[in-house]
């Protein structure tokens, strides 16, 4: 690609800024006809280069002397240097306020990695809480108790066996996510897109329909996490008998077998009931900090939200911090809700034995029974105290489930009856059973299938219940349970499937709670890794525009200079074609010198100005003898154009006089 030739514009700007001796030595250099590099140069050349030097410095004292010669220049020269050098002070301001927020972000990108500052509306204040609230003191200068205060109380977690957890990113470590996923897992959202809980409906037993809430995935290992490294380590009431390991239905109707009368009550929405701040305060009682608790409460608790349509787009709508409640359906809510009730139970314990009752709980169902005199004289005293403690606790008695059942009539506890010594299933229970079976195994099921509790009956499930019935009673189930099995054509290879089936399912659920429990990601059914957040982008250094032009002109100078040739490689392919000609007998003098570069001859002709008036006058004369002042304003139109680009030529003026003859009478008559 051969070197661009500069235009004649640019040759005469840089005339004037240095000197035509000069202005020839660069050109020479750059077309290969100087050497730039190579040896020191001679005498003339600095001479050329001197004298450069002095014309521009000798422009410049003109210059300056010019300015003081003319006020009027000079008051604009100073503006102009006004205004310089306050686009230059605009510049070093917007470069430095550009950095600030540069080294702003850059510091908040590295604080966010490791730190959990906000959490959504009315949540966030208690994550602020440092070290120096234990140096705080109380009203009569003693220090304050340590679960009253913002920091975590670490003699009580060790004491517990619990982790000492002091900062959102050692529990991010802990579970084995990023701060950034543990923040959107526990952040509170009064409007969001997303919802970490799926909701559905099952039908109650006497009738409505109850709201389960069951997490995602992703919370749902953050929720086991919690669940086995902290709520399963603290012990729970010994009256509690729900959602515990060793205890069950058979336990909590056990010790009121038997007994002259059972007293069985509800609490009314219970899990519903329990809100964001009595779960926050079960983590501050085990000794964890303002900051801890409250992610915790968060990652344990649910905003209630409904889904709408706005602009094509799903939004779920919930309430405010406070009104997060526990989720029905959480693995970790029947633990909190045992950890909860502890200061209740052992109220209603020590009531139940003042008054001579045993006491059991079974989740929100209370139980109470007596035998002998407290059966008789003290129901209506337990009565009113438990609805007192009920309330006293935050919780409120279902008044449309409150039974005292004696001994003449049947007596039940979580399902299971308890009027004999053991506890078993109801006659009426079996007898349901029976016929579904029975129903189940006639020619023409597939047509007329069973049915219990009003829907079509699964072999499978038929086979759960009497599986259920032999475990309360084995000489009750045992028939049951033969006739479940003969449903089958093989029962040995349906039984092995089904428990095939289970042991896979149990073994996947397991695996997903023991992987989440350590702190590691669980496996996919379909082999790929755990979901991970993106990384947030790193933040980068706004340019202002003039850097912006700054960065574009230095651009365009590196491929220009990527374009143009080296002159030594156009030295090298200079010699061989002299070789060439010089083989083939050309006849050239030995003194010719290369072709130089003149300015001059570039250079425009100076405008005249008597030719310029004379050329106004006879266009003036020629519209005023032809009579059109149309030819007149033509040509006088074309002769300024001519002075400004310097053609005054006369035989281009008279070939516009033509031109603008044949205008005027043209245009004269189409009007």
């Amino acid at each position: 690609m051969s070197n661009p030739q500069p235009t004649r514009a640019e040759i005469f700007e840089r005339i004037k800024q240095s000197s035509k001796q000069e202005v020839i030595l660069e050109e020479m250099q750059r077309l290969g006809f100087w050497p730039r590099s190579e040896g020191q140069p001679e005498v003339a050349a600095d001479l050329i280069q001197r004298e450069g030097e002095l014309q521009r410095e000798l422009a410049e004292l003109n210059k300056k002397l010019a300015v003081k010669r003319n006020p009027e220049r000079a008051l604009r020269e100073m503006r102009k240097q006004r205004m310089k050098d306050a686009r230059d002070k605009r510049e070093v301001t917007k470069r430095a306020q550009a950095q600030q927020r540069y080294d702003k972000a850059l510091l908040w990108h590295e604080k966010r990695a490791s730190h959990v500052a906000y959490l959504g509306p009315g949540v966030s204040a208690s994550l602020h809480e440092n070290s120096s609230a234990t140096q705080e003191q109380g009203d009569k200068g003693k220090p304050k108790r340590a679960r009253d205060r913002a920091v975590p109380d670490l003699q009580r977690l060790t004491l517990n066996g619990l982790p000492a957890l002091i900062s959102a990113a050692q529990l991010a470590e802990s579970m084995g996510v990023s701060v950034a996923e543990l923040r959107f897992l526990s952040f509170h959202r009064e409007v969001a897109r997303t919802n970490h809980y799926h909701s559905f409906t099952l039908p109650k037993k006497t009738g409505g329909e109850r709201l389960i809430s069951a997490p995602m995935p992703r919370l749902k290992r953050a929720q086991y996490w919690v669940l086995d490294n902290v709520l399963a380590k603290m012990p729970a009431h010994d009256a509690a008998h729900g959602f515990l390991a060793g205890r069950s239905i058979i336990s909590n109707a056990k010790p009121h077998a038997g007994q002259d009368v059972v007293i069985n009550l509800d609490v009314k929405d219970f899990f519903p009931s329990i809100a964001f701040g009595r779960i926050k305060g079960v983590f501050r009682q085990l000794g964890y900090g303002e900051s801890i608790a409250t992610v915790f409460a968060l990652l344990c608790s649910e905003n209630r939200a409904q889904a709408w349509q706005v602009d094509g787009e799903r939004l779920f709508v919930g309430g405010k911090a406070r009104e997060r409640v526990l989720p029905q359906g959480a693995p970790t809510s029947p633990m909190l809700t045992n950890l909860l009730c502890r200061r209740m139970d052992r109220r209603l314990l020590g009531l139940a034995k003042q008054l001579g009752f045993v006491y059991t709980r079974y989740a929100d169902d209370l139980t109470f029974s007596a035998s002998g005199e407290p059966a008789r004289d003290n129901v209506g005293k337990l009565l009113s105290r438990v609805r007192w403690i009920l309330r006293d606790e935050g919780f409120t008695p279902h008044p449309d489930k409150e039974r005292v059942m004696r001994k003449g009539r049947r007596q039940e506890v979580t399902g299971l009856v308890v009027n004999s010594d053991t506890p078993s299933v109801s006659r009426e229970t079996r007898r349901r059973l029976r016929a579904a079976l029975h129903r189940a195994s006639q020619p023409d099921a597939a047509s007329k299938p069973a049915h219990w509790q009003g829907h079509t009956a699964q072999p499978s499930q038929l086979l759960g219940l009497a599986t259920f019935v032999h475990q309360i009673d084995p000489k009750q189930g045992k028939t049951l349970l033969a006739d479940a099995q003969q449903l089958m054509r093989s029962p040995i290879d349906r039984a092995n499937d089904a428990a095939k089936s289970a042991s896979r399912a149990d073994a996947a659920q397991q695996s997903f709670r023991v992987l989440a429990a350590a702190g590691k990601p669980p496996v996919l059914a379909d082999g790929k890794n755990w979901w991970q957040p993106a990384p947030p982008a790193t933040p980068v250094l706004e340019k202002t525009d003039q850097q912006r032009r700054e960065e574009r002109q230095a651009t365009r100078r590196q491929q220009a200079a990527a374009a143009a040739p080296p002159p030594s490689s156009t030295r090298r392919n200079e010699r061989p074609q002299q070789a060439a000609h010089e083989q083939q007998g050309d006849a050239q003098p030995q003194n010719e010198a290369p072709p130089r570069f003149d300015p001059d001859q570039y250079a425009p002709p100076p405008r005249n100005v008597m030719t310029y008036w004379a050329q106004i006058a006879i266009s003036f004369f020629l519209g005023s003898i032809l009579h059109n002042r149309l030819i007149t304003i033509f040509a006088m139109v074309a002769v300024i154009a001519l002075y400004y680009m310097r053609r005054q030529r006369w035989d281009v003026f008279m070939g516009i006089l033509v031109v603008a003859t044949l205008l005027g009478y043209l245009v004269r008559g189409m009007g």
